[in-house]
């Protein structure tokens, strides 16, 4: 299967994901739909179970199952909202890299097409992965209630959520709670994977343009050791060559920092975000699985956890990417240059190194280190607050 074929595969799943939300900002002509209110409208209800169970919250327990989910309430709030605001970069940014890269490149050389069927490939995977996790939580965050009605022949819900005005221990109550509940996490999962399938998506193509680049500069790099050989550098020839070849090179690396500065615009509040209610979501739930019997917390640990682990490392993607620019054009050979072009190759070389990062407020850039760090804050944190409430018996 050719790497054009791939890559609309995955954008057939891509959009089909976000047109179930209503949220298909991929698209140049997307305009809020029913299902954009509709998925909004979920939101504000998931808010007001929230704050009902709070308010209605028995003990401590209670109240700690029902804040679990707040990260992820204010994760899927905040990530709507950045959605919304940065929308048509998105479409841009999508766009840009099927003209960029799958359709300039059908003709292109073997070593390009490997390299750009190479990373379809990885991300057609991870996306199956990434999919198979979140759907395999959402199997088991619905057989608990089944699970707990039929063996232990007790009545709990899908989610730590009461509804005003629902009584879940009558029998239409708790099929209509567990009914809700299940339309809410099915939207939740399905919101989650596609706005994590789309970062991974970028992010990886970035990788891509790096290649590709890198291609570019190495037959460069040959075309002029060859030129050089039998032209003196001081002819009009030989400056007309260097001159058409470098604006190439120009160009390429242009395209390469407009697509990551954009996708910094796009991302790095979503980030942030992304950190601090991982953080929060593993903290509650690591406490709840040690102090509870509900074993679906387990599976919310693993979500949490994965998603902070997949922004890390594609922060640190990010980051190598950039240093891996910097290698080669600083490997390129401007000494056979004529004097303009050596100002311009400085001028390049330069906006090379002042990398474009994904940066955590307060923490550090986002990448595998950091994700270290969190880790270590996380558990400090829970040890903490396991201490103290231990204390209080």
């Amino acid at each position: 299967m050719e790497a054009l074929d791939r890559f609309r595969q995955y954008e057939r799943y891509l959009l089909t994901t976000c047109s179930l939300l209503g949220f298909e900002v991929m698209n140049k002509s997307w305009k809020k739909s029913f299902r954009t209110y509709l998925t909004m409208f979920l939101l504000s209800q998931y808010l007001v179970w929230l704050l009902y169970s709070i308010i209605i919250a028995t003990d401590t327990f209670e109240l700690f199952k029902s804040l679990s989910f707040i990260g992820f309430f204010f994760q899927c709030l905040l990530k709507m909202y950045y959605t919304l605001a940065n929308a048509s970069k998105y479409s841009v940014n999508f766009e840009g890299l099927k003209i960029g890269i799958y359709e300039r490149y059908i003709n292109g050389t073997e070593d390009q097409k490997s390299v750009i069927n190479r990373i379809i490939v990885l991300v057609l995977l991870i996306s199956k992965a990434s999919t198979l996790l979140y759907l395999s939580s959402l199997l088991m965050f619905s057989l608990y209630p089944a699970y707990m009605y039929f063996l232990e022949e007790v009545k709990v819900t899908i989610l730590p959520l009461y509804i005003p005005g629902i009584d879940i221990y009558s029998a239409y109550g708790y099929g209509i709670t567990n009914s809700l509940h299940m339309v809410i996490a099915a939207y939740g999962c399905f919101g989650a994977l596609a706005s994590d399938m789309a970062f991974m998506m970028f992010v990886m193509h970035f990788i891509s343009y790096g290649e590709l680049f890198k291609i570019e500069c190495e037959q460069f790099e040959k075309d002029l050791a060859e030129i050089s050989a039998y032209l003196e550098r001081n002819t009009a020839e030989y400056r007309l060559f260097c001159r058409k070849r470098m604006r190439v090179l120009y160009q390429s690396h242009q395209d390469l920092i407009t697509y990551v500065e954009s996708l910094k615009t796009c991302y790095e509040a979503i980030c942030l975000v992304q950190v601090a209610t991982c953080s929060i979501s593993i903290m509650f739930n690591l406490f709840l699985a040690i102090t509870t019997d509900w074993y679906a917390t387990y599976s919310f640990i693993v979500i949490s956890w994965f998603q902070l682990l997949v922004f890390s490392f594609l922060g640190t993607v990010l980051q190598e990417m950039n240093y891996r620019l910097v290698t080669i054009i600083s490997s390129l050979p401007w000494f056979l240059l004529p004097t303009e072009e050596q100002m311009r190759f400085k001028f390049m070389l330069s906006r090379s190194q002042l990398p474009t990062e994904m940066f955590i407020r307060s923490v550090g850039p986002l990448n595998m280190e950091t994700f270290t760090d969190i880790m270590q804050k996380i558990y400090s944190a829970f040890t903490m607050m396991y201490s103290f409430l231990t204390d209080l018996g």
